[in-house]
């Protein structure tokens, strides 16, 4: 068999010391819609996602992360990922099909700078309650059903690592990741790396975090679909009494962004439109120099640094 491949990435399982305001947050604010409840965990998912979930809610004494979720390319990959980490020296924990609510086989294990990935082989597709069901067919939810602002889908992950170049030369030459950008400041030194696992502008966002810090996520960014949506949730936001971290256009990628955070928890949602994809064989990484504009960011900022960690 060719070397195996993800296929995407494809969920966040957070954990939080008060579900109910969570919920109130992720759910009832940001518009991610409920699919099932087991064990008291929560999944949810993007009103345009049809995979069972893309975040999950766990009850836990602290705010955390417990892990990020990829799947393969193909179901028989899976099995080939655990033999090469096992190669690499990488202790595997393998977790039983719906072990995970609508998820098939998985594995789980630390990469080497102590971040913590989820690769399984499937992920159920289920059907939106009957109340909430679009008529088209290629389409889950029903927008006139869910929340006005709510999302589409995961779109990618910001992690920080104090190793992040050594994490990123990991992920290309083990796991297989492409670079899609880049970014070096004016010392020649990297400050962050931008990869996917399927021609996307980010699957996962990587920064070098310049303190003695464990690894930690930034952000989980979901997908709208036009900057006007950007101010529609920050309106809904304000309404909310819920805080804002900026909004704004990137230079690296041409995403825009808004980035809020759960009050009870500081676990962040970016809403995120526009990007681009690379679809060409071959590709050639955007290659940034802090010299080649004034700010990281085209237009706007992002005010915080605040981050969750594992």
């Amino acid at each position: 068999m060719a070397e195996p491949e993800l296929a995407r990435i494809s969920h966040i399982a957070l954990e939080t010391d008060d579900l109910s305001a969570s919920l109130e947050f992720f759910h009832d604010a940001v518009g991610l819609e409920e699919v099932e409840r087991q064990d008291g965990t929560v999944y949810l998912r993007g009103i345009d996602e049809f995979s069972h979930h893309s975040l999950s809610l766990t009850p836990a004494d602290e705010p955390g992360i417990d892990h990020i979720g990829w799947q393969t390319e193909e179901p028989e990959h899976l099995d080939a990922y655990a033999d090469l980490l096992a190669d690499e020296g990488v202790d595997v924990t393998w977790v039983d099909e719906g072990a995970e609510a609508g998820q098939g086989r998985a594995i789980r294990f630390e990469t080497p700078t102590g971040q913590r990935f989820e690769f399984h082989d499937t992920m159920t597709m289920p059907e939106p309650p009957e109340e909430k069901r679009s008529k088209l067919r290629n389409k889950p939810y029903d927008r006139t059903k869910t929340n006005p602002i709510a999302p589409q889908r995961i779109d990618h992950v910001q992690i920080w690592d104090r190793d992040a170049n050594e994490l990123v030369e990991w992920l290309k030459d083990v796991v297989g990741l492409q670079v899609q950008e880049s970014y070096d400041r004016e010392d020649g030194s990297r400050w962050g790396t931008f990869l996917s696992a399927c021609g996307v502008k980010i699957d996962l966002a990587i920064v070098e975090d310049e303190g003695d810090n464990p690894p930690a996520v930034h952000h989980t960014a979901y997908k709208v679909t036009t900057a006007d949506d950007l101010y529609d949730a920050h309106d809904a936001m304000n309404e909310l009494d819920i805080p804002t971290d900026g909004i704004g256009q990137h230079s690296i990628s041409r995403g825009k962004f808004l980035y809020v955070r759960d009050p009870a928890t500081g676990h962040r949602i970016e809403f995120n439109a526009g990007g681009y994809f690379t679809f060409e064989a071959n590709w050639e990484p955007v290659r940034w120099k802090e010299t080649d504009l004034d700010d990281r960011q085209w237009i706007g900022a992002i005010e915080s640094k605040e981050r969750v960690f594992y």
